[in-house]
């Protein structure tokens, strides 16, 4: 016979389980919808012959420049795995290889979606049933941390890029960077106050239904914090390179000075552009062709540059991690 005890416990249980099933099939939904979306693109995408024609222009001296290109790839993602493992240490240990695979597995779910939000679904899904609702705002701090970073990184070199290639500030740009220094202040008082306001929300008692998600984050300190972000600049800087390294390999001819001011302008532009990460890829191009193209002339060459990075770093990691969320189901 159940005591009244029990019943909480079993309705505890229950719906840690039905959140554990809704999270696999929102994964294997958002996988198989992925991979529709990344067949139509390829299907419809009408370029290949330009780009046969410049793959067979660059000279084989230019190979090292993609091999660079190759070999930051895992390190890239070898440190996204390790922010994760860092933002979820304190809720469940993970091993560096679940962590690579939830992260891999987070690219696939998150392909179909706009900006990548489903990519919590992926990660989350490696995670116990009980730490799911955590993994859900562990997921929305790490993409938190990131923008923080591409802003932070961003906005100096988009003003500087504006006023070297312009001369001045145009009123558009001025809102525009008005915007994301905002959203610097308001991200940075949020990222590093979110500890303080878990505790709070423990104390209150009306929010119940809030606290499965925000206690994870009461145990953190400003070092935690601190040396989240640290990853996650380096992790910046990491695929800053590989950018410079494929328009190197498509002959596009930058300047270090040039390179510091065009590749974080884009990727800040990138970033704050609402898009799903299947079209992220035109978007990628189109911003590269605007902002690199001011310093260097060939435009099918910044957009094939675009393309393939986004190829690399995206689609080759979703297809991976799609094999990973079918093995795991």
């Amino acid at each position: 016979m159940e005591t009244a005890g029990s019943i909480p416990s079993f309705t505890t249980k229950f719906r840690q389980r039905y959140l554990s099933a809704l999270m696999d099939n929102l994964g294997i939904l958002f996988f198989v919808l992925s991979l529709i979306f990344l067949g139509y693109k390829l299907f419809t995408f009408h370029d290949y012959d330009s780009i046969e024609t410049q793959w067979r222009q660059i000279p084989y001296t230019q190979t090292w420049w993609i091999a660079g290109v190759l070999t930051l790839l895992p390190l890239n993602w070898l440190l996204e795995a390790l922010k994760w493992e860092m933002l979820t240490a304190k809720v469940q240990k993970l091993s560096r290889y679940d962590a690579v695979k939830a992260v891999l597995s987070g690219i696939s779910t998150g392909f179909f979606t706009p900006n990548r939000v489903g990519e919590l679904v992926g990660r989350v899904a490696f995670l116990d049933g009980v730490n799911h609702k955590s993994g859900i705002t562990l997921s929305v701090v790490n993409s938190l941390t990131q923008n923080i970073v591409m802003a932070l990184c961003g906005v100096p070199a988009c003003i500087l890029f504006f006023l070297v290639s312009k001369g001045k500030l145009q009123p558009d740009t001025i809102h525009f960077v008005l915007i994301m220094v905002l959203c610097i202040l308001v991200f940075g008082i949020l990222y590093f106050k979110l500890p303080h306001w878990s505790l709070q929300l423990k104390k209150n008692r009306f929010s119940d239904k809030l606290k499965p998600f925000t206690d994870c984050l009461s145990t953190y300190k400003l070092k935690d914090l601190l040396q989240i972000i640290g990853v996650s600049i380096v992790r910046y800087v990491v695929f800053c390179f590989q950018f410079y390294f494929m328009l190197r390999f498509f002959s596009i001819e930058l300047s270090p000075w040039q390179a510091l001011l065009t590749i974080p302008t884009t990727y800040l532009f990138v970033t704050f552009t609402p898009s799903l990460a299947f079209s992220e890829a035109a978007v990628r191009s189109s911003y590269a062709v605007l902002i690199i193209g001011t310093f260097s002339g060939p435009v099918v060459n910044i957009a094939l540059a675009g393309v393939c990075i986004w190829a690399v770093n995206f689609v080759l990691p979703m297809l991976l991690g799609s094999i990973i969320l079918v093995r795991k189901k």
